[in-house]
């Protein structure tokens, strides 16, 4: 089995490759903490598939989340393919996605429409269709500028976030109250609910 030694030099290798390859400042930052943080850990060991595991069973003794655990495995398995390490490389966690959300985060039907009631009763009209349009369509608040007047038209929303395009269907009675808001506001075409700052 052969022996592997990590250092510096291949750290930094590593981190000319990752910019080269375009990826982020954000995410090259991360990757070179933790493999910083599995060096430290190491104090001079060899690497090997048998350390990466015990690591792995470290950070989970730690109380490190499943899924932040994955993500430093992430950069480590990306520095050892680099390097021609494969056979040091560590399997991911599994980890079982839940279907549903707790009951106890989702709004009941009445506490929806007391929501809507009362923006509306404040006369925030903006407000109150902004929540249908959310509970309606299932997107999230930085997806609401994709509802424009053309999709109100259209009765569809192509949403392009992260290098991925989903469409989302609008309900008819949705589509019809946002044509109706943007009459009133005189918006002809693009966002619906941009901010006028």
């Amino acid at each position: 089995m052969n022996q592997y030694n990590l250092t510096m030099e291949q750290i930094t290798a590593y981190r000319t490759w990752l910019s080269g390859e375009e990826k982020s400042a954000g995410t090259i930052e991360k990757y070179l903490r933790d493999i910083g943080a599995f060096a430290r850990w190491l104090k001079g060991a060899p690497v090997s598939k048998d350390r990466t595991s015990e690591w792995k069973t470290h950070l989970l003794a730690q109380g490190y989340a499943p899924v932040t655990i994955n993500s430093m495995l992430a950069a480590l398995n990306g520095l050892f393919h680099f390097l021609g390490w494969d056979e040091c490389r560590s399997k991911f966690l599994r980890i079982q996605r839940r279907l549903f959300r707790e009951e106890r985060r989702e709004l009941t039907r009445g506490e929806y429409d007391r929501l809507l009631e009362t923006a509306r009763s404040l006369g925030r009209e903006r407000l109150a269709l902004v929540m249908e349009t959310l509970c309606a369509t299932g997107i999230r608040v930085s997806e609401v500028r994709y509802i424009t007047v053309e999709a109100a038209r259209a009765g569809r929303a192509e949403i392009s976030l992260k290098g991925k395009i989903r469409t989302i269907l609008l309900p008819q009675k949705l589509c019809r109250k946002l044509r109706k808001y943007a009459r009133k506001n005189k918006i002809a075409s693009g966002e619906i609910f941009l901010t006028r700052s």
